[in-house]
């Protein structure tokens, strides 16, 4: 028998109304794939696309069913997912609003049965992400929210730490990462603690909650952390890219390069930008 999730949406009564529409309509669509997620985890048959990454039918039938459910809405939104069919040149992003998806964020994880992984969807508003969602199957819970309205886990309003989480430095970070990067951290990684959760949008989410410091990630791409943004922003965390911001993001393909980001508290910028040589923590 299905089991709902009594994630209530957040009042969002004094967000404008075509933005209102929008995050009403993809609370709901995000709810409607939930329980297909639970019911196929660890089951699901996968295979290897050909730049080694693992997909499985559950990330292919969600990529359909939950932009099928939105496009309805919205039929002139743009919609972008990583599982979208494969394109010769970037598709340019036209509409006001576009949706971010990575269906099965932590695919490993998912088709082998490890819980750290999740559905991720991002609403951007002129390229620049301002809701997200992720539904965290480990937690069995919706986390939701963005800068205008703050940020939730289920029905309870979350924020990013301000101090130190543990006795050091605790952040999320995965492997491998460049070797310039590797030099730089390698005397300080000794020194802190590290999470490997294989799901960017896991770690993003515990960054949100205040259980993590931050996050440092070198592999991710814009699908990985479009709802994150939002919603590590609405729990005051701070947002930086590395290199070439992802966004505002005026084109799409599902062989986007990736697109290194710090996140996390001010003394989290400060120890990570120490350590990379980066002039200023909060720029």
């Amino acid at each position: 028998m299905d089991r709902s999730l009594d994630n209530p949406l957040p009042d969002i009564s004094l967000v404008e109304p075509p933005l209102r529409k929008r995050i009403e309509i993809g609370y709901q669509a995000v709810l409607s794939q939930i329980d297909y997620f639970r019911k196929n985890f660890g089951l699901t048959q996968s295979s290897w696309k050909h730049d080694g990454t693992r997909v499985t039918e559950v990330d292919e039938t969600i990529s359909k069913e939950l932009f099928d459910h939105l496009s309805t809405q919205f039929p002139l939104d743009d919609y972008c997912s990583e599982e979208a069919a494969e394109v010769e040149q970037p598709i340019p992003l036209n509409s006001e609003f576009a949706w971010v998806l990575d269906p099965v964020d932590g695919t490993n994880n998912y088709a082998v049965g490890i819980p750290e992984c999740g559905i991720s969807l991002g609403l951007l508003q002129n390229g620049v992400p301002v809701y997200g969602f992720i539904y965290d199957y480990g937690r069995d819970n919706l986390l939701q929210g963005g800068p205008k309205v703050g940020s939730f886990e289920g029905d309870r309003p979350v924020q990013a730490t301000r101090e130190l989480v543990n006795e050091k430095l605790t952040f999320c970070m995965h492997f491998p990462i460049p070797s310039a990067e590797l030099e730089s951290l390698k005397e300080v990684l000794q020194q802190w603690r590290i999470r490997c959760p294989g799901s960017a949008a896991m770690g993003l989410a515990n960054v949100a909650t205040g259980r993590l410091d931050g996050c440092l990630e070198y592999r991710a791409k814009p699908w990985d952390c479009a709802a994150g943004y939002p919603i590590c922003e609405g729990a005051g965390a701070r947002f930086f890219f590395l290199g070439a911001p992802a966004f505002p993001m005026t084109q799409f393909s599902p062989n986007m390069g990736s697109c290194p980001f710090r996140v996390g508290s001010d003394l989290f910028h400060k120890e990570i930008c120490k350590a990379l040589e980066i002039t200023s923590s909060l720029a």
